[in-house]
């Protein structure tokens, strides 16, 4: 603890060190852009994985790791689209029920992992024309208002 002029303590460091470093969170990125299932499935999947507590901390105190862990989600969303194919040619009629769940599940993760890319276009060209109707009844209104408090000089 470093001391200043008047012997009081100048810096407290509160809590345990982080257990961090780039190459744990390199390989925890590596594992989630690889397999399809979530955090807590990973971390029970492998003994040298830390908590799903300690990766969420770090995610919240390391930018470089947040970034490179949403990078990692993406390349997990494409992986999710990828396995939609391969479920659905590799069904067969007394599993259809069970794949069109898996595929289903795939779809609806790769759509909030990646909206513009797997998302409900339909949905996001709704949104875009909704958008376009606000600006324009804001710009009738602010003109409105320009009018309304006009003032001559």
């Amino acid at each position: 603890m470093e001391k200043n002029q008047g012997n009081l303590p100048s810096k407290l460091k509160v809590g345990r060190p982080s257990d961090y470093t780039k190459e744990k969170g390199d390989l925890i990125c590596q594992r989630v852009a690889t397999h399809d299932c979530g955090l807590p499935k990973l971390c029970a999947m492998y003994n040298d994985m830390p908590s799903e507590m300690a990766i969420q901390r770090w995610r919240y105190e390391n930018l470089e790791f947040r970034l490179k862990y949403a990078q990692a989600k993406m390349l997990q969303a494409d992986l999710l689209a990828e396995q939609c194919l391969q479920i659905a040619d590799e069904s067969t009629p007394e599993n259809v029920a069970v794949d069109r769940l898996r595929v289903d599940s795939r779809k609806w993760l790769a759509s909030k992992l990646l909206p513009k890319q797997y998302g409900d276009k339909l949905l996001l060209e709704q949104k875009t024309e909704e958008n376009e109707q606000l600006k324009l009844e804001l710009l009738t209104l602010r003109s409105k208002l320009d009018e309304a408090n006009k003032r001559e000089f």
